[in-house]
């Protein structure tokens, strides 16, 4: 019997494998593994973080049909639970992403070759006898719910969910007014599954329509006070058509229409403003028309903390973090050109990377030349500008911490950031002064009070959404990493597995060793399996990306954890299939412009690779 279910799933496995960019597995739902027999899971004896600011207690967690039925030390362990033995694990309420477009498909008129026309590039688009270009054209489209562009098997969702995502406020994507917000859950195949509630807020942003009116900043400002006023008295003519008599019925429009709540202040405008510009001008339309307003993703609230803190205005912090550059490409100029830089008739050479010059001197017979010590003059404009950058940087690292103990209350959204960065994200933030406490409580009770949800979500509690995190070590340490997530009682299991690293004493040999182009070929059981793997320096680490022969329908290709030691090399490349993620493991020894090894695919096993380089050739 084992020995069936095992050449099943090798077969299986080869069907699908490598077809790279259309079927695609890192987490696998555990129930697809057992029989469909039990909606119970059992944590045993885990310790577990019930909400922000409470210490961890040891305790069983026994959650059936998506809810936590009982917590505490003494819960019985029913009979028929699927148990987890979590006496080595940590285990908090999973994070709620407060801002986000994750399962969100992109609009047909924004992706590459899309056909020209209704505002699209390449053509005006149609206008009214009022010269005014359709609603949507316009960008103005506060009716679309997410609904229309939501994709259930959307690889954003599965690579959230790893981080520890279990619930999302997401947004369709669009220009001025792309859309209503609903919560998500992060869990289920299909869109009513997995849509919990639909069309609770107005999304706005900064976005002018490219083509026609309203296409700037100013644009977008002068077209929310007309929409404004326009949906207000369309609000107060109904009223009065209601409960008059000789009033004329009101005209409808669609827009007027779906911003009525809005005007009732009976649903809140998310208004997208990272830049301090872009809050500044949102806190003053706000004031100007009274609606109820959340500022989102935000990365440069800092500036404006005395004024957020005086309006209590409810704020998302945006979980993208500006790069450190300056120790980008060494010896390649980083600052203004300007005063002070090298130019024709000047003295000497200038390292472009510091602004720094060297000083050329004569000798007694006139001749001149160059000492390998002689006195260096820096560049007054290169160094302030590094040292704005600096300043920069480090306030946009410290603005968690700062807000918090300025009693600024936020939550994190995810819209600017990518899934691979969350863990050091935060890291950083708690390094620059942002408490732990406060940021579980950012992702999780406050996200959930923001949105609504409080009564379901945001701790672990009898009678709550069944939605946990399972870490192999308290949350955010450097070597904590997620071995499950139950998201509404689903159970999806991670492998945990240590990252090697690099020896760093061999960069030179490393670069010589991998980079380039190579041919590889899998022996699979039904068939040889033929692609490329690409190999870069980027700014002095080895970045890979691999292609196939069969479909390149899309999605990622990027190689991960990429590691060379002597003569041996690894990396990782996730898989993606019906919203789930698998991580391939690849384990190669190169001798020379070939390379043999195996790559592991979970509990399908390891298959044999072999591969040649074939550009450039490298000595």
């Amino acid at each position: 019997m084992m020995r069936s279910i095992m050449m099943k799933k090798i077969f299986l496995f080869s069907t699908f494998f490598f077809s790279w960019w259309s079927c695609l597995l890192h987490a696998q739902p555990v129930s697809d593994d057992l029989p469909q027999i039990t909606g119970c899971i059992a944590l045993i004896n885990a310790r577990v973080v019930s909400a922000p600011g409470k210490v961890p207690v040891t305790s069983n967690v026994i959650i059936r049909d998506g809810l936590i039925t009982h917590t505490g030390p003494g819960a019985t362990i029913p009979p028929d639970a699927y148990r987890i033995a979590a006496d080595s694990f940590y285990v908090y309420p999973a994070f709620i992403d407060a801002f986000s477009s994750i399962g969100i498909k992109e609009p047909e008129s924004d992706r590459p070759g899309a056909a020209s026309g209704q505002g699209s590039r390449g053509a005006r688009p149609s206008v009214d006898e009022e010269g005014n270009p359709s609603l949507e054209d316009a960008g103005i489209t506060p009716f679309k719910s997410v609904r229309a562009t939501f994709d259930p098997k959307e690889k954003s969702i599965a690579d959230w969910r790893a981080q520890g995502f279990a619930v999302a406020h997401v947004v369709p994507k669009g220009k001025m007014i792309p859309g209503k917000g609903t919560v998500v859950v992060l869990n289920g195949k299909g869109t009513d599954q997995m849509l919990w509630k639909e069309d609770i807020s107005i999304y706005s942003q900064w976005t002018g329509a490219g083509g026609s009116y309203p296409a700037t900043v100013i644009g977008v400002m002068a077209k929310w006070r007309e929409l404004y006023y326009n949906a207000s008295n369309y609000v107060k003519h109904q009223s009065a058509y209601q409960n008059a008599t000789l009033v004329s019925r009101p005209q409808y429009n669609q827009a007027h229409e779906a911003l009525r709540p809005l005007v009732k202040k009976e649903m809140p405008l998310y208004f997208r403003a990272p830049k301090v510009k872009d809050i500044s001008r949102a806190l003053e339309m706000q004031k100007e028309l009274g609606m109820n307003m959340v500022i989102a993703d935000a990365e440069e609230a800092w500036m404006l903390k005395d004024r957020l803190k005086s309006l209590s205005l409810p704020l998302i912090l945006s979980l993208h973090l500006p790069e450190d550059k300056s120790q980008d490409q060494k010896g390649k100029a980083k600052g203004p050109e300007g005063p002070g830089q090298d130019g024709p008739g000047q003295d000497g050479p200038k390292t472009a990377a510091t602004g720094e010059k060297t000083v050329a001197e004569k000798s007694a017979d006139g001749t001149k030349e160059t000492k390998q010590d002689s006195a260096v003059v820096k560049n007054p404009e290169i160094e302030a500008f590094e040292k704005r950058r600096a300043e920069s940087l480090k306030a946009h690292r410290e603005q968690a911490g700062m807000l918090a103990r300025e009693g600024i209350a936020y939550t994190f959204g995810t819209m600017s950031a990518k899934p691979n960065d969350f863990t050091k994200t935060i890291q950083t933030m708690m390094e620059h002064g942002l408490s732990f406490d406060k940021a579980l409580s950012a992702l999780t009770t406050q996200a959930a009070t923001l949105l609504g949800i409080e009564k379901y979500c945001g701790t672990i509690e009898t009678g709550k959404m069944a939605n946990v995190i399972v870490a192999t070590k308290p949350l955010f340490e450097k070597e904590s990493a997620i071995r499950y997530m139950i998201v509404e009682g689903q159970l999806y299991a991670y492998e945990a597995k240590e990252k090697k690293k690099s020896n760093t004493n061999n960069v030179d040999g490393a670069h010589t060793l991998l980079l380039g182009t190579w041919t590889y070929t899998i022996e699979t059981p039904d068939q040889r399996r033929e692609g490329q793997f690409v190999f870069t320096d980027s700014q002095n680490e080895i970045t890979g990306t691999i292609s196939s022969k069969e479909s390149m329908a899309g999605g990622n290709n990027k190689l991960d954890d990429i590691v060379v030691d002597g003569k041996e090399a690894s990396f990782t490349f996730d898989l993606d299939m019906d919203g789930q993620r698998m991580v391939l493991e690849f384990d190669l020894k190169i001798d020379g412009d070939t390379f043999s090894g195996s790559v592991s695919v979970g509990s399908f096993g390891s298959f044999p690779i072999h591969g040649i380089r074939i550009s450039p050739k490298l000595n």
